[in-house]
């Protein structure tokens, strides 16, 4: 394993897109960075159930950081490294500000099963969860003997959303990231533990993992890779990221659908 340097990718509008989707010129990169014996951390918002089949499909047998941070799992040990819970009152004191604003989000449990109760978030959303998608009453999961790992609303409009980030933050129980969602439209907010974020993950994977690169490098295109941007040696964005991401970019990649994934071979 080349231990100089650690690729870290997110997937859905950077390597991946229209859903599942992966460039075949994306896929042959990625095969051949791993022939290459770099590692690849995938980094993602998306929950364990909906990567599994395209990670065997494509044959990824690579560690996965899911849910912005809050769980990892290794696709070649078939195994979850680590998860990092709400606590029971850290939860319910955010689903309190959920509910003062009017809002009812969906609840990622550690079942890696989506709960909810009239939720405020974009139809795609609730479409792309599908099955998976568990309506109830009662949305303190730790009653089923369930801890959450994310709360999450997507694609609405920003003023709607403004103010419970505020709020979140106040609490300082909670992550909040807060983008434009370029999926569903609008924006979206998702909620991990306290100090939790992509980047909180990828340091706990190299602790674990005993693994120390010299050089980071970080590829993304949303508001939830901003920690991972910011702090790797390296940072590659997207294409018609929010500003604030291409400010920090040190190269910038054509958008999934082109194939510009790719690139990366040649910036490693």
């Amino acid at each position: 394993m080349d231990n100089h340097t650690l690729l870290v990718t997110d997937l859905d509008g950077t390597l991946w897109f229209n859903g599942e989707t992966c460039h075949q010129k994306s896929l042959d990169a990625f095969r051949e960075i791993q022939n290459q014996n770099i590692p690849i951390l995938v980094a993602t918002g998306r929950r364990f159930r909906i990567v599994a089949d395209s990670f065997k499909r494509f044959d990824w047998k690579v560690p996965c950081l899911l849910l912005n941070g809050s769980l990892c799992y290794h696709f070649h040990k078939n195994q979850t490294l680590f998860t990092t819970p709400f606590s029971e009152q850290e939860s319910l004191s955010i689903m309190g500000v959920f509910k003062a604003n009017d809002l009812s989000p969906t609840v990622y449990a550690d079942d890696s099963y989506v709960y909810a109760r009239n939720p405020t978030t974009n139809t795609g959303h609730i479409e792309a969860i599908g099955s998976d998608l568990i309506h109830t009453e009662n949305l303190n999961v730790y009653d089923q003997g369930l801890s959450v790992l994310n709360y999450c609303i997507l694609g609405i409009p920003k003023a709607d959303l403004n103010n419970l980030v505020t709020e979140l933050q106040l609490t300082g129980l909670c992550n909040p990231s807060f983008y434009e969602d370029k999926i569903f439209g609008g924006y979206s907010v998702t909620v991990q533990p306290r100090d939790v974020s992509k980047w909180s993950g990828i340091m706990r994977w190299c602790e674990l993992e005993d693994f120390k690169p010299i050089r980071i490098v970080a590829v993304g295109d949303a508001g939830n890779d901003i920690e991972m941007l910011t702090n790797a040696g390296t940072s590659i964005v997207v294409e018609g990221a929010e500003k604030r991401l291409l400010d920090l970019a040190d190269h910038v990649i054509k958008g999934p659908e082109v194939g510009g994934w790719s690139k990366i071979l040649e910036l490693l």
